[in-house]
């Protein structure tokens, strides 16, 4: 049986403990709302850059490029689409991550020809069942990426 200096010392590690996890809640709180205040002074630009452009492609018919191509002949259900998700390795990230590989499974549920592009090391595992790089994927342009096709 643990004597009565064991249990002291335990609840003060508790306690320890428990003063590390609110500093670390505090500087992810205040960190989470600095970056939402970054977004919010940044997306009007982003707004009126995208209006911009779209208006010169649609005031510019002659513009030629295949990534402006609409493909009127592939019927929507047959295109493919592309996800791209990007996962947090570092501490207090848990929840983003589950967040984003429930996202990225249920858009994968409904595109039968969906490709997958993985960037973290945290979110390779489970979307592609593996621990290791899958074996469909081509050389990986840096460490902590992967691609499921």
């Amino acid at each position: 049986m643990a004597g009565i200096k064991d249990i002291r010392t335990h609840i003060k590690s508790v306690e320890q403990t428990l003063k590390i996890t609110n500093a670390m809640y505090l500087i992810s709180s205040s960190n989470l709302r600095r970056a939402r205040r970054q977004l919010n002074n940044v997306e009007p630009y982003f707004r009126k850059i995208e209006v911009t452009i779209s208006d010169i492609l649609h005031h510019s018919p002659e513009i030629s490029h295949p990534f402006f191509d609409k493909r009127p002949e592939i019927s929507p259900a047959a295109r493919k689409v592309g996800y791209i998700v990007v996962s947090g390795d570092k501490g207090l990230a848990g929840a983003y991550n589950h967040n984003i590989l429930k996202l990225a499974e249920e858009k994968l549920a409904k595109h039968p020809n969906a490709s997958l592009f993985v960037v973290s090391r945290s979110t390779t595992s489970p979307l592609t069942g593996s621990s290791s790089t899958p074996p469909r994927t081509p050389p990986s342009p840096g460490p902590g990426t992967s691609r499921r096709t």
